[in-house]
């Protein structure tokens, strides 16, 4: 695994990679420039900035403390995840609009998982059952809303794929576990 950790970080990957992180804040500001349907306040420009800064500090993260490559992969896949997750929500919400408050709950669900992993030291097994937890979570929510939720408009192939990332981020971390 160190062997992995030089070669990606000793490389042009880590400047690869925050450099595409600068140029997704520079693309907004230079669309804003041609195109009166990109309008981004600096609120905009500072959780966008705020969130691809916790994305690369994450897969960073993740390269520093695995040990092997399934832990590795389950770990970047879960930071992509999270990332994805916040960032949709925030951008369009999951369910409905992203003003819709049944979005929040995909925010706790989130916030519970990571305080979970955190309180189990980001073991990968009981991460695996965290995240697997939080797969089915995040699909029952949408059914949840479904059925409850007055106008709420469930995007079931989005559900499905949060569900299919976190599964799989839970399958690598319990081959992780068992190496």
């Amino acid at each position: 695994m160190v062997e992995m950790q030089n070669r990606l970080l000793g490389n042009g990957w880590r400047i690869a990679g925050w450099s595409a992180a600068a140029a997704l804040l520079v693309l907004p500001a230079i669309a804003m420039q041609f195109n009166d349907e990109v309008n981004w306040t600096v609120g905009d420009f500072v959780a966008a900035a705020v969130l691809l800064g916790l994305l690369g500090a994450g897969l960073e993260w993740a390269l520093r403390t695995a040990r092997n490559w399934p832990r590795f992969l389950g770990l970047a896949l879960a930071v992509f995840t999270a990332f994805f997750t916040v960032w949709s929500n925030l951008a369009v919400g999951i369910l409905g609009d992203e003003d819709n408050p049944v979005n929040l709950l995909f925010f706790v669900a989130l916030l519970i998982a990571l305080v979970a992993a955190g309180l189990v030291r980001f073991r990968s097994l009981a991460m695996a059952r965290i995240l697997t937890v939080l797969a089915a979570a995040q699909f029952v929510i949408g059914i949840v809303a479904a059925v409850t939720a007055d106008r709420v408009y469930v995007e079931w192939g989005v559900l499905v794929m949060f569900t299919v990332l976190w599964s799989v981020t839970a399958f690598l971390l319990r081959r992780a576990a068992r190496r």
